[in-house]
Order: structure tokens, then sequence, then C-alpha cells
């Protein structure tokens, strides 16, 4: 659920009233423009206010400006996210528009949070979710967001555009709270605490309080530095035994040493195998993103690969999921490689990088080792219909 209105909930309810809208569930359909068309809304004028998870969210919105004229969109999130803080800028930090494209007179994109626009603190009013019951069976499973912070504090990899957002738009909880286990919802709830990268502080203060249930679940990202390993040891040893149910998200990317200092991660392969003992000491499960259609692969990175794999503890990761390389806008990544543009309506959004035959040979046997141990460790592999072939 993509619930950006819940930190500001009681402000927004009286104001108006929520429409909550059903996106297509087949991923492939995500970016294909005619899914948005016949989109209705139940008014034909006043304001809208659209909370943007991801970039076909926005353009349904850009598509709805230009179908009700007489509705004034205002259109913030995640996605929306800017790289100019002025109130009356907007510079998108994760796509570009395209060039000669000019957005309908009734449609404001902004980088602001729901607080700064009504002038409130931020995360000062109370956190709220009403789950659509109408649309969701009361005994499913949600998956929803926990904001933390909007930001990441290493912000150096070289593919990822975060660190282009400005800090005077940097908002964090100070009081956690812990609002979302009163959430009135008799199924399972999947709760994601949401940062670029919790910190070792949060780790700290906040995995040992964590409510547990039988029906909350928890889920978040965490760099496998060493701060972050030794805060996560020491976190997991004070709970003596009583665990949250909890997936952490790591960045395995191409665990090589020579890879890992090229993508600017400030991590080794030996830190990333020592957040996979500890989380396989203490039975916490482990989601690693795994990045392949590198230009720059040397035989001695397809042997680091192998040896890493090799020395992952047996079943210490649940899931490993393959990704091809995407260049975002406004990325080192995005300056060094080329490859096929990728448009949805009218906004650039980067592309899947395209390699010589011979690394798209080293590339393809990563992808072979990966398998093999996959069966071997124990652990569930996703996107290989990601992967590129010659």
């Amino acid at each position: 659920m993509t619930n950006g209105f819940s930190d500001t909930c009681d402000l927004c309810q009286g104001k108006g009233d929520f429409f909550w809208v059903e996106h297509e569930g087949d991923s492939s359909k995500w970016h294909s423009e005619k899914i948005y068309t016949d989109r209705k809304l139940p008014i034909d004028k006043g304001t809208v206010y659209v909370s943007a998870a991801y970039i076909n969210h926005l353009y349904q919105a850009y598509i709805w400006s230009r179908n009700y004229p007489e509705i004034e969109f205002i259109v913030g999130g995640p996605v929306a996210a800017s790289r100019e803080c002025a109130a009356d800028a907007w510079a998108p930090l994760y796509f570009q528009v395209r060039d000669n494209v000019q957005f309908p007179e009734n449609l404001k994109v902004t980088g602001q949070s729901v607080e700064d626009i009504f002038k409130i603190s931020n995360f000062s009013s109370p956190w709220r979710l009403e789950v659509p019951h109408t649309m969701v069976d009361p005994e499913s499973p949600i998956y929803f967001s926990y904001t933390l912070d909007n930001g990441c504090y290493w912000g150096k990899c070289i593919y990822c555009n975060i660190k282009e957002a400005p800090r005077e738009l940097f908002r964090s909880r100070e009081d956690m709270n812990y609002a979302f286990a009163q959430l009135a919802h008799p199924g399972r709830k999947i709760v994601r605490l949401n940062t670029g990268s919790i910190t070792p502080k949060n780790i700290r203060e906040i995995l040992p309080n964590l409510p547990r249930r039988n029906d909350l679940e928890y889920r978040t990202f965490m760099r496998s530095a060493k701060a972050e390993n030794q805060a996560l040891k020491n976190a997991l040893a004070q709970m003596k035994g009583d665990f949250p149910a909890l997936t952490l998200g790591i960045g395995i990317e191409f665990p090589s040493d020579r890879m890992l200092r090229f993508m600017g991660k400030g991590i080794t392969k030996a830190d990333i195998l020592e957040t996979l003992r500890i989380c396989a000491q203490y039975k916490v499960k482990v989601n690693g993103n795994v990045i392949l259609g590198w230009g720059n692969l040397l035989e001695e990175d397809i042997r680091d690969l192998e040896r890493f794999f090799e020395g992952m503890p047996d079943e210490s990761m649940t899931t490993a999921q393959l990704r091809w390389l995407y260049a975002h806008p406004h990325t080192i990544i995005h300056e060094q490689y080329q490859g096929e543009p990728a448009h949805l309506g009218p906004f650039y959004l980067g592309f899947s990088t395209e390699i010589s035959p011979e690394q798209m040979t080293f590339n393809q046997e990563a992808v072979k080792i990966i398998q093999k141990y996959s069966q071997k460790k124990r652990f569930k592999l996703e996107g290989l219909g990601n992967m590129k072939t010659p």
C-alpha cells in the first residue's frame, strides 16, 4: 500500500476525502501508457493531492490533469523528490522530463512533504492508516511504509541518485511511537521501516523495541558496514532470543572488493559475509540484492564472487534478487554507460546498460556461479528473467 498520507492522516481528513486507486497488479504492464488512460475520478472540479510512490503514479496524475482541466493536482511523494529545495522550484531527482514537454497548468509536482505544504512540523501529527477494506480483504496481508527518514546517510554509490537530494528537504522521525501496532486490520501486517539505509543509531534504538506479535513483520535496508554489523550484533544479543520477525535487505551488488570500491560502497565482501553470519546466528531473514550488467569486470572479480558465495554460511540468505544494472539520470553510471532510453509519457527514466560481448561472457559466468550456489547454500533465486543474453 502506498500510504503516503498516513503521517498526516487527521490533517488531510479534515480537508477532504481519501480516494484509493487500485493500480495494475501485473508489474510487466506498469510502463504501458494505455493502462492509465481510462481511470475515472469521483469529482470533476476542486483540488486533488496525489501521493506518488512510483513513476507510474506520477504518470497517472499527469493523465488526470489533462482529462480533468478544472481540478488542480498537487503531486508529492517519494518519486516526486526534487533536486531543488525552494517551494516554487521542482527539478526531478529520479528521472528527467523530456525536452519541450509542458505540464498542464493544473498540475504541480513538489518535493515538499505534506507537512511543508500545510506549514506544520514534520512528523508532528499522529500516524494513522485507514485500510480500504472495500478493496482489501480484511484477512489478507498488507505491506505498508512507516518512514524513518527520506534519505541515505551514505549517499556515495555511483548507481544511485539519492545523494543529489538537498539537505533542506531531509526529514527524520525522532519519536518512533510505533503507532502501526494499533492498525485496525486483522490480517498480517508487513511494515517497511522506510529509509535509504538504516543508521547504526536506529539499529541500536529501534530494532530492540519493535512490537512483537504474530501478525507483525518488519523489513528494512541496511548497509553491511562495520558500524552497522556491530550495532546489529549488539541489538540482537540484547533481545535474548525474543526477536521480531525481521527481514533485512542488503546490497551484495557484485561481491568482489575491486568492484565494491568502484561502486563507492565503502564496504568489503568480508563485511557482507559478517552480516550474513550475524543474521544466520540470530535467525534474521536476508534479502540480498545482486547487480549484473557491469562493463568493467575482470577475471579476478569472477573468482572473488565465487569465493564470496563459497564462504557464505549455509541458509544465511533467504532470497537473492538479480538485477541488471540500470542507469538512472543524475548518476555516474548514466554518464559511463549507454543503452536504449526508456520513457513513460513525458518522463525519461534512464536505460538498462549495454555491454560488450566479452563483458557479457563475464556477467553470464557470474550468473551461473550464483545459480550453482543458490542450490548449495539453499537460498531462493529471483530475477533470472532480468538477465540479458548475448
